[in-house]
């Protein structure tokens, strides 16, 4: 199934319609990718899309206008593993919106997914309230800072940590994630923090939540992931003291919410997670922000 989706995905790549070429993203083109997604006025962490480019680079695709060489969409289908892919980033240029550029690319993007299970966030154009991730935007400073305690404290995540990191995530995801876990805690925009906790039998220190923090697009911070033990991890996963801050969270663990709104978080807009086939598994009761609405299932 996988070779006879790869081979109907190159029979689309590469065909040319009105001056509209759809083919694979190329890493020169990333910085158009983000300001389309930037013209619709959603908000994506700065680096995300170079993150999960490296991740799969096969998985972005883009409408390019040949008269100008200029990209005008822009669809991603990342694979999380073998049997799973996740699409986002579906954005048309708003002033070549309605003559089916997008309904082009997204059957192209969508061959690469043959009979694979799918998600997706379907961002609406007005917020509505429907059970899924729920976006919180801040309007006012964060405050409400955990302290570091005998038992809990967010550390710097070295390459002697890092393996307990990506352990922790594959314990919350169900899957692993190497790749993509490891671009993220390296990315030189904004850091990544593991929180440990102490235990009290042998005094070792084990990961038991880290977190993300980078540049909004839309200006301020973006938080995610952050993944924890419990809510009192998750609070001190987060580093910041006083800036403009963006996070996604489940509406299934209540613990996330109230996180949120004792940061000073208000609602922004609810968005319905999708599936093709079955509901993905996960440990929500441990997601407190998700990755990125785009490229990661949470």
């Amino acid at each position: 199934m996988a070779d006879a989706a790869a081979a109907a995905e190159a029979a689309y790549l590469g065909a040319e319609v009105d001056n509209m070429l759809i083919r694979h993203m190329r890493p020169d083109e990333l910085k158009q990718a983000m300001d389309i997604w930037k013209e619709q006025g959603l908000e994506e962490s700065e680096n995300n899309v170079s993150t999960f480019y490296q991740v799969d680079p096969e998985g972005f695709f883009v409408t390019v206008d040949t008269r100008t060489g200029q990209v005008v969409a822009t669809c991603a289908c990342v694979r999380q593993h073998e049997s799973l892919f996740f699409v986002g980033m579906y954005a048309v240029r708003k002033h070549l919106q309605g003559r089916g550029i997008g309904t082009r690319l997204w059957r192209t993007m969508a061959r690469r997914m043959g009979d694979c299970n799918a998600g997706l966030n379907a961002v609406p154009k007005t917020p509505q309230h429907v059970q899924g991730p729920r976006g919180i935007r801040s309007r006012r400073h964060v405050e409400h800072l955990a302290r570091p305690s005998e038992q809990l404290r967010a550390v710097p995540i070295d390459a002697d940590l890092l393996p307990q990191v990506i352990a922790y995530d594959a314990l919350v995801h169900c899957y692993n994630r190497e790749k993509a876990v490891t671009y993220t805690v390296y990315d030189p925009d904004g850091f990544a923090r593991a929180v440990v906790r102490r235990r009290r039998e042998d005094g070792r220190e084990v990961v038991c939540g880290f977190g993300k923090i980078g540049t909004n697009i839309l200006g301020g911070a973006m938080m995610g992931p952050v993944y924890a033990a419990d809510r009192e991890a998750g609070r001190h996963g987060n580093p910041l003291t006083r800036v403009s801050l963006t996070m996604m969270v489940v509406d299934c663990n209540p613990d996330a919410v109230q996180l949120a709104e004792l940061m000073g978080l208000e609602s922004h807009m609810h968005v319905p997670r999708c599936y093709r086939k079955a509901i993905v598994p996960a440990r929500f009761e441990q997601i407190f922000a998700q990755h990125d609405l785009n490229f990661s299932a949470f």
